[in-house]
């Protein structure tokens, strides 16, 4: 059921969705503090793996040292050059690609090609500046504010399905889905919280009627909101029927969960999810997508063939989905910026209406 009977508020204005200096105050207040998905375990499963990506401008590199995971800047101390240029990779060593500088687990240096020429040596200002890593089940997260809360608190109280959901053993990471578009990093949060454009949209996947108010549970918090959908599609029933051949207990029901400000993890019987709006600009983000199927606990080689074809029936629904939306986003950022409407969210948005309330009130903006 939902909680509102009425329609809502539209608490953001359209000019938060292209003004510079609102950004700049998101920036600051809401995404500067925080946890951010960066990737998945199952990306860097061998010693030597790395992977490299830019957060609010600030460039990372990810590696494994013999199991074990540290983030960094990707900037070398020498002379200010980028580690690498490359978003992912294989190497015995982590070398800054300019001089050959070398450096350890714990960002100390190791070999560096004539080091007698840097005699005294200073320790202090050679060595590559570390962040904040944890991770949650196969998922990696990194912060740029050492004195960040926990990321499972951040998580809380989901820790549990995560980790169960996201674990690389049951589950299997498949798909990377990475884009950049032309919208604020709104409209895509909001576009996910949103299940009144689905007929309109994506008549192909869910036919002409709206998910029924009776089959829809909404948590609404002040750090997430939270969706429970009994699911009554065809192929969701099939997709439990199959979670059951392979040993597990199906759920019969679609997860939806936004923690706040952008993060989305979404699982069912047989397809998870994670997705993370990142801001590249006022009217510009990046999409990180990572999707696991479920590999269950009866392994045989039938198990896995029946698994497999699930997984890619299950990907070709959720790619054509998500590709629809992809193309509202930047056609809705421009009615954005030409809108002298307020705005109107309808009981079904109500999720939307919690979003930007919370958003606001974090930033020191009065809603009432």
């Amino acid at each position: 059921m939902f909680e509102s009977d009425s329609r809502l508020r539209y608490l953001l204005s359209p000019q938060h969705y292209f003004c510079e200096r609102h950004f700049a105050l998101e920036r600051q207040v809401a995404f500067d503090p925080g946890w951010h998905f960066i990737g998945s375990r199952s990306e860097l499963s061998r010693d030597g793996d790395f992977l490299t990506t830019d957060l609010f401008e600030v460039p990372i590199l990810v590696r494994n040292f013999d199991g074990n995971l540290r983030a960094f800047r990707n900037v070398c101390p020498h002379r200010h050059a980028m580690l690498t240029n490359q978003p992912s990779g294989n190497t015995a060593v982590l070398k800054c690609q300019y001089h050959g500088w070398e450096f350890a687990s714990d960002g100390s240096t190791g070999r560096i090609p004539e080091a007698k020429c840097f005699r005294p040596w200073d320790r202090e200002n050679s060595h590559l500046d570390a962040i904040r890593l944890e991770t949650c089940g196969d998922l990696i997260f990194v912060s740029l504010n050492q004195d960040a809360q926990p990321l499972l608190n951040f998580l809380a109280p989901f820790v549990n399905d995560y980790q169960h959901c996201f674990d690389g053993d049951l589950w299997q990471m498949k798909h990377i889905w990475e884009f950049e578009t032309a919208a604020n990093w709104k409209v895509p949060a909001e576009n996910s919280l949103d299940s009144y454009h689905v007929t309109e949209v994506h008549p192909k996947w869910f036919g002409d009627q709206l998910p029924s108010e009776a089959s829809t549970h909404h948590d609404l918090t002040e750090r997430y909101t939270a969706l429970t959908y009994e699911s009554t599609m065809a192929t969701e029933y099939r997709q439990a029927t199959v979670k059951r051949i392979l040993g597990g207990q199906p759920m019969l029901q679609y997860h939806h969960r936004h923690h706040y400000p952008n993060l989305v993890c979404c699982f069912m019987d047989m397809m998870s999810y994670v997705v993370a709006f990142q801001p590249t600009s006022p009217t510009t983000c990046r999409v990180k997508m990572r999707f696991y199927a479920y590999r269950g606990i009866k392994r045989w080689w039938w198990h896995r063939l029946i698994a497999e074809i699930t997984w890619r029936v299950a990907k070709r629904i959720a790619l054509g989905i998500l590709r629809e939306d992809q193309q509202i986003y930047p056609d809705q950022q421009r009615g954005l910026q030409a809108s002298h409407f307020p705005g109107v969210i309808g009981a079904r948005e109500e999720r939307i209406h919690h979003f930007q309330r919370s958003l606001l009130t974090q930033l020191g903006i009065d809603v009432d």
